[in-house]
């Protein structure tokens, strides 16, 4: 009767901390999901035509050839940063980061 007792209380732990721990799993996925979109939220998406011809400009004077898929901008502190996607002449999709007076901003240091 006692293993009875302890066979029930074992499988009964168990069951709850399985529970515990994908509980714990589905809360950690929905904090990333969130900051995930707190940070697609800072990028606004813009039609090309709006960017202004001096990003326009230094795509074409640095990518000749390449077009521009997507266009995106954010404000930070009172400065405005562009994000687009260039289809290049090769054929390849590159994703470049730009201010508002046409000059490349490092990937790296895009959002200091």
């Amino acid at each position: 009767m006692k293993k009875i007792v302890l066979s029930v209380v074992a499988a009964s732990a168990m069951i709850f901390s399985t529970q515990t721990m994908t509980a714990q799993e589905v809360n950690a996925e929905a904090e990333v999901a969130v900051e995930q979109t707190e940070q697609k939220a800072e990028w606004r998406q813009v039609e090309v035509a709006e960017l202004p011809a001096e990003v326009q400009q230094a795509v074409e004077r640095d990518f000749a050839g390449a077009v521009i898929a997507e266009a995106h901008v954010k404000e930070k502190e009172g400065e405005q940063k562009f994000k687009l996607v260039v289809q290049t002449a090769e054929g390849e999709q590159k994703e470049l980061y730009a201010d508002a007076q046409g000059n490349w901003i490092d990937k790296d240091k895009k959002d200091k």
